[in-house]
């Protein structure tokens, strides 16, 4: 190997420099092994979250600006594609404005954004209670693409971890952002089989805002299978309401050519293009770095061009000459505009400059068009 060719150690070679070829030589053969690794766990933990049958009960918490909910999840998983979960109580849940009045927003967007998700949330207490207690599709974390973005966008560290989870030892995958404004996730998997038994999600300030643990798994094949007959009975899932196209295909649900971003947060990629039940020309474009994401929708249908342009609570800006809707819930920002004959709707929990970057170049290539 020519690299090498360098550090051979001749005959005569002062001692001093001896002490550095060897630690140069070292840090050569060993870096892109350490990488290879972890690259590997990494790839052995999505091998897990599709070859692996188990069933168990996870406690899932999520955290943001309005509020904070815990709740119990039975979860089954049978390879290749049954994975289910069932909400089964709710453990803690706070919101962030109360007392016995209930303080009251601080401006008047906080008070329209609210009754805004009140308009668009409008169903009755039954309705709402029946759906979180049905069983719903578990998307996986891991496909085979966002493992090589997920390699080339961020940093991975392999640990052993002290303390078993649900009578497991377990490891830690630690998987750093290598772009700011991303977060950090902390998988804790199965020294056994790669399962995922607990996740952590932290954002660029290092605070918690998504988790789940498993209090209760099993991997026992007569378990998993007995669990499936019984819950199978039960499962009644609704029709998928879109499905992957081609962008020519959205080219001829559109009827004019889909517009897609001239600039791309790093490490983003175009993953999928979906078409959309019951919303006549309409696509869903969707992006990725591998685990953080965000979407565009493109319609021509003027119906919802108007219901967009109604939602209350946002800014408008001016970009480039247009108008533009901006929002926030939560973590997510949202962005809304039309351009020519097309309607775009952008949403996802990046930071409002990248997204706002998007919108920009989106907004050029609409008008040179």
């Amino acid at each position: 190997m020519r690299i090498y060719s360098y550090f051979i150690l001749r005959k005569g070679l002062k001692p001093k420099y001896y002490l550095f070829c060897i630690p140069v030589l070292a840090f050569l053969l060993w870096s892109p092994q350490t990488l290879l690794a972890d690259t590997q766990t990494l790839e052995r933990i999505a091998e897990a979250e599709r070859e692996v049958n188990y069933v168990g009960i996870r406690l899932k918490t999520f955290i943001s600006p309005r509020g904070t909910r815990t709740f119990e999840e039975r979860v089954i998983h049978k390879s290749p594609d049954i994975f289910y979960g069932k909400e089964l109580s709710v453990v803690g849940e706070r919101k962030p404005f109360g007392g016995s009045h209930g303080n009251e927003r601080r401006d008047e967007r906080h008070r329209d954004n609210r009754r805004s998700d009140r308009d668009e949330n409008r169903r009755n207490g039954r309705e709402r209670e029946h759906e979180h207690h049905k069983w719903h599709q578990v998307r996986s974390l891991l496909s085979k693409k966002n493992v090589e973005l997920i390699a080339q966008n961020y940093t991975l560290e392999k640990s052993p971890f002290t303390e078993d989870i649900a009578n497991y030892e377990a490891d830690l995958l630690t998987i750093t952002p290598k772009f700011a404004g991303r977060a950090t996730h902390r998988l804790f998997f199965a020294r056994e089989n790669g399962v995922i038994l607990r996740l952590e999600a932290l954002d660029d300030e290092g605070v918690l805002r998504a988790m789940f643990v498993y209090t209760r798994i099993s991997f026992d094949p007569e378990i998993v299978e007995r669990k499936w007959e019984t819950f199978q009975k039960e499962i009644k899932l609704e029709p998928q309401r879109s499905h992957s196209i081609s962008l020519a295909d959205g080219e001829k649900i559109l009827k004019t050519k889909p517009i897609q971003p001239e600039y791309l947060p790093p490490g983003f990629q175009l993953q999928d293009v979906h078409s959309i039940k019951d919303k006549e020309n309409t696509i869903h474009l969707i992006y990725t770095d591998g685990l953080l994401g965000f979407s565009i929708f493109e319609t021509t249908d003027k119906r919802a061009r108007r219901s967009r342009d109604r939602r209350r609570g946002s800014d408008v800006i001016e970009l480039d000459g247009t108008s533009v809707h901006k929002y926030q819930r939560g973590s997510t920002h949202a962005f809304s505009w039309s351009s020519a004959d097309i309607h775009f709707f952008l949403f996802g929990a990046m930071p409002a400059s990248e997204m706002q970057k998007v919108v920009e170049s989106m907004i050029y290539k609409t008008k040179k068009k």
